[in-house]
This record gives structure tokens, C-alpha cells and sequence, in this order.
């Protein structure tokens, strides 16, 4: 039996500040799974970080220093240590976030190491200098991994990506039940306070959001006398909205709990998980509902369209249009068993699409197929 060699992998990022940001925890999930017998991973950041430098991670992590794309002392450390890291084995990278995968494609590849780019987001971001640019470094890249279809559509139409060269890998998760648990005495005392179901709504404050669109709905619930509580887990500056739930008189009714590392111990107080957002790659709190056993109503853009099958797990809802919102989250608050049907098949989707060790194993299976270990085309199917 042939043993093979531990391959040096190179994951490349810009900042890493959240560990349990979408993205962030993603890299993180890959890095920390990935097998030690047959891949050993090394983190470049761009620019350093509390984290990055607190010693947490399960690799060696090196920081370049420089990320401002408009300064040359970015190109020249990064040529650097493309060629260091070349010298020392590596032949393969994988790169998340927009201005690595900018920078480091063609100098990689002129270094000689072969590199995989990672897009999880609708292009959100984009302007006609980023596109212009990425459309030239993309070229670079071996492969592109993207976790809906929606986003390998995105990466094809606005990053002239060729079609072959993506790869579908959907985000993994730990279970439930494998997740730390913590007292979460706050929602406990929300569960118990008689003031209704709790629907939860887990995102970081950012406009794209629309976090107002589900405090609006909440109070379309309350003028029709039905009893809810709106559960909001995220960091941000939540002044603004608090004032908009006290200006509809339902501030006792929408709580802010602030930003949580254990998430997983809180859903399963609720009844209902939704989703506002303008823009959605595939989200995490999507998952996490499901996982949980909560029917998820959530805006019908980007990801969400795969994420929930609508009326089997949840509803989508045509975005911005609160009303709609409303009317979804009335139907499943008068049909309770309806709700935990609904749950209940996402539940099994979410254990069925997004095993961790699924995950790993498919960016195993790309990994030696970039590096020529294997004869393998296709890792996912068409995206």
C-alpha cells in the first residue's frame, strides 16, 4: 500500500478578526478538520489580529504585513513569500476574501504553486475596478469553490470564471448536539416571560441585513393581536433599531442579545428563524435554524433559494416586502404543528447537505485533484 506524502497547504486571508463570522468560521471548520495524515495547513493574513495573534488556531499563522492592493510593498512581500513558501514545499493555496484573491493568483502561479479561490458571497461588493481586476487574476486560479449555485452563477456571469473550473462544496457544521452548551439564562427568561413565541433572527448589524424589515413584521403581528417575540443574536450598534421597535411600541417585545458564540444553545428556545437580507451567499443562520429543528422564512435572494425548499421547510418571501413576511410568520404562529413539520424536514436536509465531515471530505478530494493525486474532474456536480 502506498503511503503518500503530508502535503503543505497554504489558506490565505485577509484579516481574521470574528472566528464566528460566516466566512471566518468556515476557514476556520477547514483548517482545524482537514486530516493531519495527509494535509498540514499554514494561515497567511494580510494584516494581523487579537486573534491571529492570541495563538487559538490549530496552525501556524504568518502575517504579511502589508494589504493596501494600491501599495507596490504589498506585491513585493507577497512575491516574497510566494517564493519562500514555494522553496519550502508548498504547492498549493486556497484563498478566501476579495483582495487576496486579487493579489495572490498570478503571483502564486508565477512562484509555482497552484491556487483554489473561494467565493461565498453574491458579489456584493463588486465595483468595475474589482471586476475588471479579478477578471484578469481569475485566470489564475485552478478552481474556484462556491457553496450555492447561486454564487457559482454570480462568479461566472460578473468574474468571467469559466463554468468548469467551479466547484459546488456546501458549508459544514458541527451538529448540534457536538456544540458546547451554556446556561443562556437570557432566553431562558425571554422563553418565560408570556409574551409568545420567539422567533430568532441571527445576523451581524449591517444595512443588507434588513433587520428593520423583521421588526416592521413583528409589529404588523401585534396590530392583529398575535403574540411574538422577536430574538435578535449579532454585534453591531443596535440603537437605531431599538429606537424603531420603541417608536412601534413593541420594544418588549424585540430583544438584542448582542453577539453570542453559542448560538446553537439558544435556537432551540425558538419557534420560527428568519432571514431579511438584500444579498445572501449561503448563510450560516440558515443552517444553524435547521439544524436547530426551526422553519426558516427568508427573503428570496441569492442562496436562500437553495437553502429553503419553500413550503417544506420554510417560506421565501419577495424581499423587502414585509407584509409578505408577516403573512408567513402568521401561518406558521397558528399552525404550530404545520411549523414543526416544517422544521423537522430542514432538519433532515441540514444533516443530509451540510455534514461537516462532507465538507472536509469534498475539499479533500479537490485538493488532490489540483495537485494531480487523483484523476477525479468533478468533486460536486454542476453547480
Amino acid at each position: 500500500m502506498q503511503v503518500r506524502d503530508v502535503e503543505p497547504v497554504l489558506f490565505i486571508s485577509n484579516k481574521l478578526s470574528n472566528p464566528n463570522a460566516g466566512t471566518e468560521s468556515q476557514l476556520l471548520n477547514l483548517i482545524n478538520h482537514l486530516p493531519r495524515d495527509r494535509f498540514k495547513p499554514k494561515l497567511l493574513v494580510l494584516q494581523r489580529s487579537a486573534f491571529t495573534d492570541s495563538g487559538a488556531l490549530s496552525c501556524d499563522v504568518d502575517a504579511l504585513g502589508y494589504s493596501s492592493l494600491q501599495d507596490p510593498r504589498t506585491w513585493l512581500a507577497f512575491w516574497r513569500y510566494a517564493r519562500r513558501a514555494y522553496s519550502e514545499g508548498y504547492r498549493l493555496a486556497h484563498i478566501f476574501f476579495h483582495d487576496p484573491s486579487i493579489i495572490a493568483p498570478p503571483l502564486l502561479h508565477a512562484a509555482g504553486i497552484r491556487s483554489i479561490i473561494s467565493r461565498r458571497d453574491m458579489g456584493y461588493w463588486y465595483n468595475k475596478w474589482y471586476l475588471f481586476v479579478l477578471r484578469i487574476t481569475g485566470r489564475f486560479a485552478s478552481k474556484v469553490v462556491v457553496n450555492s449555485r447561486a454564487v457559482g452563477e454570480i462568479a461566472v456571469s460578473e468574474e468571467h470564471i469559466r463554468g468548469d473550473k467551479v466547484e459546488l462544496i456546501y458549508n459544514g457544521y458541527d451538529l448540534p448536539e457536538n456544540a458546547q452548551q451554556s446556561l443562556v439564562q437570557d432566553i431562558r427568561e425571554i422563553k418565560d416571560n408570556g409574551l409568545g413565541p420567539i422567533i430568532f433572527l441571527v445576523a451581524n448589524f449591517r444595512p443588507l441585513k434588513r433587520i428593520e424589515d423583521a421588526i416592521q413584521a413583528l409589529s404588523l403581528l401585534s396590530k392583529e393581536s398575535v403574540d411574538a417575540q422577536l430574538v435578535v443574536i449579532g454585534s453591531g450598534d443596535w440603537l437605531p433599531l431599538e429606537s424603531l421597535a420603541e417608536g412601534l411600541g413593541i420594544s418588549d417585545r424585540v430583544h438584542f442579545l448582542g453577539g453570542r458564540k453559542d448560538v446553537k444553545a439558544y435556537l432551540p428556545f425558538g419557534d420560527i428563524g428568519i432571514l431579511c437580507s438584500e444579498s445572501e451567499g449561503y448563510s450560516n443562520s440558515v443552517v444553524e435554524y435547521m439544524q436547530a429543528g426551526l422553519p426558516a422564512v427568508v427573503s428570496d435572494v441569492g442562496g436562500n433559494r437553495e437553502a429553503v425548499i419553500h413550503g417544506e421547510t420554510g417560506f421565501r418571501y419577495p424581499v423587502k416586502n414585509v407584509d409578505q413576511l408577516s403573512k408567513h410568520l402568521l401561518f406558521l404562529l397558528n399552525h404550530p404543528e404545520i411549523a414543526r413539520e416544517m422544521g423537522s424536514s430542514g432538519k433532515v436536509l441540514a444533516v443530509e447537505r451540510h455534514n461537516l465531515q462532507k465538507m472536509i471530505g469534498a475539499h479533500v478530494e479537490l485538493y488532490d485533484m489540483v495537485l494531480g493525486n487523483t484523476d477525479c474532474s468533478h468533486i460536486s456536480g454542476e453547480y
